[in-house]
């Protein structure tokens, strides 16, 4: 295989991944637009599971999260949490596009980084 085929089969093997991921995103039942979005970044995940929590202040403009990581976001008495996607080349977002419900999310950067995965790191 040749590097072009060997990074469309990984590309390929990652849209998987997202579908298989996120069966919330991608049920029987039509999904809002935003969550169809949001499972581009990842999915959500049981707070218990994850390896740190970040507390979202006001002033805060960016959080660096490792591909693959889940992360535990925390604004005030709520706390969610969110397993991020491999992303081949690292990719970023913004926090109020995977909690659009969240008001502390406003004007908060996620740069996840390139997957280990995928670069062989």
């Amino acid at each position: 295989m040749n590097k072009k085929q060997t990074l469309a089969a990984a590309l390929a093997l990652s849209l998987v991944g997202i579908a298989a991921a996120s069966p919330s995103a991608w049920s029987a039942t039509p999904a809002t637009k935003a969550a169809r979005v949001a499972a581009l970044f990842g999915s959500p995940a049981d707070v218990s599971t994850t390896t740190r929590t970040v507390t979202l202040v006001p002033g805060m403009n960016y959080v660096n999260a490792a591909s693959g990581e889940s992360v535990a976001f925390r604004a005030g008495d709520k706390t969610v949490g969110w397993t991020f996607l491999e992303a081949i080349g690292g990719t970023s977002v913004d926090m109020r596009t995977i909690f659009p419900a969240m008001a502390q999310a406003r004007g908060i950067r996620v740069y996840i980084a390139p997957s280990q995965l995928f670069t062989g790191g």
